[in-house]
C-alpha cells in the first residue's frame, strides 16, 4: 500500500458497510476477502488460509470468495462499499490509510516479515552506509510501503539514523520483480528481491559482486495484515475470529510440513514455481517463525514500533495509538479457538 491510497479511500468516505459474509444452509460461513498482490509463495499461506483450513472453524469459504487485486485502492473501494468483508494490506502503508478513514481496522495478522533480501550487484557497494554514496542507485518503493519500511529498518541496524528518504539516488519501483528486471538489466546497484532470486544475480553478474546487505527476516515486524471495517467487525465477531484463527491455523500448519505447503501452491499459486523456490521459501519460513504468524503477531509490543516510526518519519501527522488501529478482541478470539482445538 502507498500513499496512493488516501485519494482511492476519498470516493469511499461515504460508502456503506454491509456485510460479505453469508451463512449457509449447513450453518457454515462464508466470508469474501481480497489480497492485494500475487499469490506468491512468500505470500501464499496466509492468503488462501481461509480456504484451506476454514472448514475447521466452520467457514466454507471458497476459492471464489477471494479476490487478487494489485493495488491496494481498489481493494479498500471494495472493503467501504461492503463487497468484501476484509483485505491484506501493507501495515506501514495501513497506518496512511487510517489516518484519514477512521472505520478501518486491522484485525488479523497475515506476515510478520518475508522472504525478501536488500542486495547490491556492485562489487564496491557492501554495506548499508555505502547506499549514501550518490553514485549508487537504490530502488525503492514509494513513501509507507512496505520494503520501504524494511530497508530503513535496516538502516537503523546498521546504527545510521536515516531512513530511505535520506538516499541521495533513489527509483521508485513498487513490484519486486520488477526490481530483480532491473538488476538484472544493469539499471540500479542495489534494490530488494526475493531470496530465492538472489542466484540469478550471482549468475548475472558473479557470486563475488553480489552481496546480500539486509535479510528482510531480521527484522520482525508487522509486514501483512487482513484489515475490515469497525462496523464488520462489531456486527460479525465470531466470524471475524474464524477467519483469523483460518489464517493462524493454515500458518502454523503449512510451516510445518514441506508436503502441505507444496500441495498449496501446487493447488493456489500465481504462476508455475520451481521446486527450487518453494523448498527455499519453505525452509526460510520454516525457521522464521514470524514469516507465517501462527501463535502471535498483533501485540502492542510488535505493533507500536512500527506506529511510533510512522509518526517520527513524517508518514502520518496523526498520533494513533495502538486501540485507534487494532480491533484486538477478534484477534484475541482467534487465539481461543486455536487453543481450544
Amino acid at each position: 500500500m502507498s500513499a496512493l491510497c488516501v485519494g482511492a479511500l476519498a470516493l469511499c468516505a461515504a460508502c456503506g458497510s454491509g456485510s460479505a459474509s453469508t451463512g449457509d444452509d449447513d450453518g457454515s460461513e462464508t466470508v469474501k476477502y481480497a489480497v492485494t498482490s500475487p499469490l506468491v509463495p512468500p505470500q501464499l499461506p496466509p492468503y488462501v488460509g481461509p480456504l484451506v483450513t476454514g472448514e475447521d472453524f466452520g467457514l466454507s469459504t471458497d476459492r471464489d470468495n477471494l479476490q487478487v487485486l494489485n493495488d491496494t485502492p481498489s481493494a479498500l473501494q471494495l472493503l467501504l462499499s461492503g463487497k468484501i468483508s476484509a483485505t491484506s494490506a501493507a501495515f506501514i502503508g495501513f497506518l496512511k490509510a487510517r489516518e484519514t478513514q477512521d472505520q478501518l481496522r486491522t484485525f488479523c495478522p497475515v506476515q510478520g516479515t518475508t522472504s525478501g533480501q536488500i542486495v547490491s550487484v556492485n562489487a564496491d557497494v557492501t554495506t548499508i552506509d555505502d547506499l549514501f554514496d550518490s553514485s549508487v542507485r537504490v530502488l525503492v518503493e514509494s513513501p509507507g510501503g512496505p520494503n520501504d519500511y524494511f530497508m530503513s529498518l535496516a538502516m537503523q541496524a546498521a546504527g545510521l539514523d536515516k531512513t530511505s528518504e535520506d538516499l541521495p539516488n533513489t527509483t521508485i519501483v513498487e513490484d519486486q520483480e520488477q526490481r530483480l528486471s532491473a538488476l538484472l538489466a544493469g539499471n540500479a546497484d542495489v534494490g530488494a528481491v526475493w531470496d530465492y532470486d538472489v542466484p540469478k544475480l550471482q549468475d548475472k553478474f558473479g557470486a563475488d559482486n553480489v552481496t546480500v546487505l539486509s535479510s528482510f527476516t531480521d527484522s520482525p515486524t508487522v509486514y501483512l495484515s487482513f484489515v475490515s471495517t469497525e462496523k464488520w467487525l462489531e456486527d460479525n465477531p465470531d466470524t471475524a475470529a474464524k477467519f483469523c484463527a483460518s489464517v493462524l491455523e493454515a500458518n502454523g500448519r503449512i510451516s510445518a510440513d514441506l508436503d502441505l505447503y507444496k500441495q498449496t501452491v501446487s493447488e493456489y499459486a500465481t504462476g508455475e514455481p520451481t521446486d527450487e523456490i518453494v523448498e527455499a521459501v519453505w525452509n526460510t519460513a520454516h525457521e522464521t517463525p514470524a514469516m507465517w504468524p501462527s501463535t502471535g503477531g498483533l501485540e502492542q509490543d510488535i505493533v507500536e514500533p512500527v506506529i511510533d516510526y510512522a509518526i517520527e518519519s513524517g508518514l502520518i501527522a496523526t498520533e494513533l495509538t495502538y486501540d485507534d488501529v487494532i480491533a484486538e478482541q477478534p484477534y484475541l478470539d482467534a487465539l481461543e479457538l486455536l487453543d481450544s482445538k
